[in-house]
Formats: C-alpha cells, structure tokens, sequence
C-alpha cells in the first residue's frame, strides 16, 4: 500500500503545478505589468483641461420693488443655449453681479438707501446655475454690496445651500479650492469694492496668489476692474478712476503681477464691454469679458450686447495650448444665444491687435485662438 500511497501524493502534488502553469516564467513579470494594472484602477490626472469664464451675469433682478426687470419664465431658460457649450468643460466660472436676496420686508426697508441701480436675485435663481455648469462663481464686484452685509451673507449662506463654490469675501479665504479628476484648481477673486481682495494692494494680491499656487495644480484669477462704458474699451495701463472718483484700479500691473505671482488663467470683467486679451509668459489674460447674461435692468445694445464665453485648453501646469471664444449676444429679457456673426470675437482680436500687438496671439474670425 505505500508504493501507491507514495504515488497518489506525486499525483496530488504536480496537479496544482499544472493547472497554474504558464510559459512565462515568474521572474519575467516586469514592475511596468503592475503599473499597467494599477492605472485601470487609479485614473490618471489630464494632460490638459479646459477651463471657461464668462463676465457678469445678473438673472433678473427684484429692485426696484417691482417685475420691470424680471425675466422670461423667471429665468429658467436663460442658460438652455449655453450648455452645450459649458458641458464640454472642465471648470466654469462666472461673475456673480448682484446679490441673492429674497424680497422680504426686512429688504424693503432699504429700497430708498440707494441712489444707484442695484440688483437683487431672488435666491431661487441660484439653481439655475448649477443646472447650467457653473463650477464656480465670483461674488465681488461693486454690486456685491447692494443691500450691505444682509445682501452678503444671503448670497454665501445662497451659495452654500445650493454647493456651488465661491470666491471674493475678504472675511473668507482669498482662494477657494475646487478638485476634479485628480486637478486642483483654485479660485481668487479680485475686486475694488468694499469688502473685497483689493485690486490697488498688489502686496496682499501676490500673496493670496503665491498661497493658492502652492496647493493647486491650476490658478484662475479673476478681477472686476476697469472704467466703464464705451469709453473703456482699451487697455490704459495705468490706474483707472471712474466718474465717481474711485480707482478701479490698473487691471494691466495687477493681471501681469498674478501671472508672476502663480496665476495661469486670469480674465477680467466690470467695463461693461470686451477688452483685449494677451499671452503673457505663457499664460492668457483676458482684460474684460464684459457681460454675459444682463437680460434685464443693462445696456444690450451693440457693443454691451456681445457676451463671449472664453474656452481655453491649458496643461497641467496651467500653460496655454489653444482657445475659443465662443461669440454669444444678448437679447431682451431673455438668455444669450450665439452668435452667428462672431461679434465677440472680432471685436476682441480688433482690440488686442491695437493694445498688445507683440503678443504672441492669434484669434481667427470665428473666434479659434492659437499662439503666433
């Protein structure tokens, strides 16, 4: 009985040799199999993303007290033509013009402090831009206190409610942080109202910049700067005082000092109209995208009426690759739809062709912009 006891257990022991074996010996499995094996189940981050940015939206507003600047279907439709366009994008910001205040009796009693036009969103409206993209918004501006701190603290407490992410408070943090697909992108805002990170204090503005750079794979910077009107289409590259006599600060020192600071995408808005946009050190800056959806209670005419959704592609360290302007226009009560005649973009190649024409961009007619 050992003799065949003996051979069962040879049997028993080659069995699992040959039902496991394979012409490739152990040795030869090589660390680069692994990492293949590894990245299936860890995404690796882009090589690219595609960041967006629009100029000031202001929905529909409740001031003054009444539905005159209200819009079509209470707004729900002011984004329909936009996201298509907005889906294809890796972040999306907009600034915020106004606040996101409910009409309440506590608000009515302010409606005679003000001698300006203000704007004031009912806060349901800070759904539909969620539901149109946006990864973010910017929240300073020299709207951002109509209605004071009760104005403020609805649009924040507004914003956080519905989880869209913002920058601008300068009780808060100077950058917020958003993290998609692996990418860290950080978020600062800039303005010259009260309140805010201020465009003339260069010192904290490098600062806040130098911070956000060290903790995010890419810095967007946005700024609501520059006179107004259409008198303010070009870039003086000084410092810019409005009628009212206070510095709205001198956009081209500040957008190059970001640049220098960390910042990769940077774009302006507060004239009301386009500027010009220039490559600088390898980063875009986009001195005023004017406005985007001011349906109600603003200026549509030509050129106030041109709303260009700026797509640029960068890579991971935020270097420019390629762009589109996207030429949107503005219609009466209603939402931006494109524009076949790309008056955005021609309108924006014209102006950097006047103030930057050393830089080392090119914007085609239809709005494709490549570098030189």
């Amino acid at each position: 009985m050992k003799p065949i006891i003996s051979i069962l257990l040879s049997v028993i022991l080659i069995l699992p040799t040959i039902s496991c074996g394979s012409n490739t010996p152990k040795s030869d499995i090589t660390n680069d199999s692994v990492t293949t094996i590894d990245s299936i189940n860890t995404p690796q981050k882009p090589s690219s993303v595609r960041v967006m940015m629009m100029g000031d939206i202001m929905m529909g507003s409740q001031c003054p007290w009444d539905n005159r600047y209200m819009t079509a279907d209470d707004g729900k439709s002011l984004f329909d033509s936009v996201k298509p366009i907005i889906a294809q994008g890796d972040f999306i910001v907009g600034n915020l013009e106004g606040v996101l205040l409910d009409r309440t009796p506590q608000s009515q009693k302010m409606k005679n402090t003000f001698s300006a036009v203000n704007f004031m969103m009912p806060q349901r409206y800070a759904k539909y831009l969620v539901d149109a993209g946006f990864t973010a918004m910017v929240i300073t501006n020299n709207h951002a206190n109509d209605f004071h701190g009760m104005g403020v603290d609805s649009t924040i407490a507004t914003l956080k409610r519905v989880k869209m992410p913002y920058s601008g408070v300068k009780k808060e943090a100077g950058y917020t942080i958003i993290e998609k697909d692996g990418i860290k992108y950080a978020l600062c805002a800039f303005s010259t109202s009260p309140g805010a990170y201020h465009l003339d204090d260069l010192a904290s503005a490098d600062s806040v910049v130098r911070a956000a750079d060290k903790v995010a794979d890419i810095v967007v910077v946005s700024f609501h700067g520059g006179c107004e009107g259409l008198g303010a289409r070009h870039v003086p590259k000084r410092r810019e005082i409005f009628n009212n006599g206070l510095s709205r600060g001198d956009v081209y020192k500040f957008a190059r000092m970001c640049v220098d600071a960390g910042g990769d995408v940077i774009f302006g808005h507060s004239p009301h109209v386009v500027r010009a946009m220039e490559i600088y050190k390898d980063r875009i800056i986009a001195y005023s995208l004017g406005n985007f959806c001011t349906p109600k209670g603003m200026s549509i005419a030509i050129p106030f009426g041109y709303a260009p959704l700026l797509d640029v592609t960068v890579d991971s360290k935020g270097v420019f690759q390629k762009g589109q302007i996207h030429s949107f226009i503005q219609r009466q009560g209603k939402g931006p739809i494109l524009d076949p005649k790309h008056g955005a973009a021609l309108d924006i190649d014209r102006l950097s062709k006047i103030d930057f024409p050393d830089t080392r961009l090119n914007i085609s007619p239809t709005g494709e912009i490549t570098r030189r």
